[in-house]
């Protein structure tokens, strides 16, 4: 087991070790003493996460906010997530999404049973969690039960977290592996979507006009009072994840 592996390890080399695992360089902290200094003492110097193929080829260069380095940048995408998105205030605001969503779930399972069929309940909840997340951020469902683009949205969705599943550990020891060339094909094509998203949003804001959504809560931050500046690349790699 690793954790016993590296224990073992641990006793004959120190508390604080190197190691090569495949094309990643990692240091390992054995005892308590050596896990407060490297999260707690000199948590900045190791806050940053070193980006994968998944980062680099889908997530815009990693201007996403999972693998964003830390700084103003970064602080300000925690700070619009955690108060219009994540927070305590914002899921109460939103509760009444989630109602309908759920709501919708249970109708298309009615209508799935009625008519004979089989009734997929991760397709359902994929649909139903979708479009509570699309709500929130865009004021729009982004699956329906039927239809050629949203099906074509839900193929590249199902895309999207395979291949960012398969670089975790692929990647890791075999970085000129195909799954890569895959990769830069589907983030064409979702920077395709998220553009026609985001210009179709845009032209809509008079229409919420009292009732803003994450999108519009970010947009208007683009220039931020502290003067950090968040680009049309830094929010589509937002909306990415």
């Amino acid at each position: 087991m690793p954790h016993v592996a590296l224990a073992k390890m641990a006793k004959q080399y120190g508390p604080v070790m190197y190691l090569k695992m495949g094309t990643c360089d990692m240091a390992v902290a054995s005892t308590p003493d050596a896990a407060r200094a490297f999260l707690k003492t000199l948590d900045i110097n190791f806050s940053n996460r070193p980006p994968n193929a998944g980062a680099t080829h889908l997530a815009y260069n990693a201007q996403d906010m999972v693998f964003a380095h830390y700084g103003p940048r970064w602080k300000l995408l925690r700070k619009l997530s955690n108060l219009h998105m994540l927070g305590g205030k914002a899921l109460d605001d939103w509760a009444q999404v989630r109602v309908v969503e759920l709501g919708h779930m249970v109708q298309a399972m009615y209508e799935s049973s009625k008519q004979g069929e089989p009734v997929v309940v991760p397709e359902l909840l994929t649909y139903a969690m979708a479009n509570m997340i699309g709500q929130v951020i865009l004021s729009r469902r982004v699956f329906v039960t039927h239809g050629e683009e949203s099906n074509e949205f839900k193929d590249m969705v199902v895309e999207l977290m395979t291949s960012l599943g398969s670089s975790t550990l692929v990647i890791l020891y075999h970085p000129l592996h195909g799954i890569e060339r895959g990769m830069k094909k589907l983030h064409k094509r979702f920077d395709v979507l998220l553009t026609k998203m985001i210009e179709e949003h845009t032209a809509s804001a008079h229409e919420r006009k009292g009732k803003p959504d994450f999108l519009d809560v970010v947009v208007a931050n683009q220039d931020n009072s502290d003067g950090e500046r968040l680009n049309l690349t830094n929010i589509k790699a937002l909306l990415l994840v």
